[in-house]
């Protein structure tokens, strides 16, 4: 009799063990993070051929380009010393139950442009949710917190795809431009 309830009893702490729902955490997704402010940082010198004058010309063009009002994301330029600061942001979305890609909220980002001789460098940083104000995205990666949930690295996916496509524009638009010579 004893065997047949320590039988039984060992079963039903089976099944319970297999009817809870297991949630796995989903991997994080690689941001660049800076190892001294241990903020999201993408950062890079760029070797590009040109005065710091030619380079800085070229990224207010890009800016210009790039920004639909520069007015805004500007927050300050300063042509003698080649250095742009920028404030500006990405938009979130999350997936409703039927699978459509809802609006959630804005992140803003800082951005700063040096140029120098043959060379600039970009610093994207400081980026934080329009609803919280002043919490960092970087609480997104702590799985123990409360309020967590997988689609935050959702979120830090979508915003690291956006810096790329920012980044790819950048380098891009900083390349020389092709004089076209009119010779006939």
């Amino acid at each position: 009799m004893k065997r047949i309830i320590v039988v039984l009893v060992a079963v039903f702490a089976c099944l319970a063990t297999f009817a809870q729902k297991t949630t796995e955490i989903p991997e994080a997704p690689y941001l660049p993070i800076d190892e001294r402010t241990n903020l999201v940082t993408y950062q890079d010198v760029v070797k590009q051929e040109g005065t710091p004058k030619v380079l800085y010309d070229r990224a207010m063009e890009w800016v210009k380009k790039y920004y639909k009002n520069t007015a805004e994301v500007i927050k300050s330029a300063d042509p003698e010393k080649c250095v742009l600061n920028m404030r500006s942001s990405v938009r979130i979305f999350y997936k409703d139950k039927d699978g459509t890609m809802r609006f959630k909220n804005i992140v803003y980002y800082n951005f700063k442009l040096e140029c120098r001789d043959n060379r600039y460098r970009y610093t994207i940083t400081d980026f934080k949710e329009k609803a919280t104000g002043s919490a960092p995205i970087e609480v997104w990666f702590n799985t123990s917190a409360s309020g967590w949930t997988p689609s935050m690295y959702g979120y830090l996916s979508q915003i690291d795809e956006e810096m790329q496509k920012l980044i790819e524009s950048l380098e891009e638009g900083m390349q020389p431009k092709e004089e076209f010579v009119d010779e006939w």
